[in-house]
């Protein structure tokens, strides 16, 4: 799957609406923005040549971006457990599979070689043991 503005922007609006349905609320992702904003004008007005503006108001907006870390980290928190709860629910999918699937008994393997584990060779060990 690309990457594009468009499922990012998705995403977004994903994790924000979940964050709202369970009961969350907005007042972390307005400073956060805000701060994001001012880091965004402050690095312009420093290349502008506008230094002490720019260093002050990019100050304030990394003052503004980690004071809501705790609020970004729980936001990180919830869209990784997410992810891996949708991964696991939907199963990974053909591309990423590596080759370790339910076969039927009869039907023909498309593996080069047999798949064997410590558990085989360890199996195998104990049968001839009997």
């Amino acid at each position: 799957m690309k990457i594009t503005g468009k499922t990012i922007f998705g995403s977004i609006l994903m994790f924000v609406g979940l964050s709202i349905f369970f009961g969350g609320s907005l007042g972390g992702l307005i400073p956060t923005l805000i701060g994001a904003w001012l880091i965004y004008v402050g690095v312009k007005k420093y290349d502008k040549g506008g230094k002490t503006a720019g260093v002050i108001l990019t100050v304030i907006g990394v003052l503004l971006v980690v004071q809501s870390l705790p609020f970004l980290l729980g936001i990180a928190c919830a869209g990784a457990l997410l992810y891996f709860g949708w991964k696991m629910l939907n199963g990974e999918s053909a591309k990423e599979s590596s080759g370790r699937s339910y076969m039927e008994p009869n039907a023909a393997s498309n593996m080069e070689e047999p798949l064997h584990t410590s558990f085989d060779q360890e199996w195998e060990d104990f049968l001839k043991k009997k």
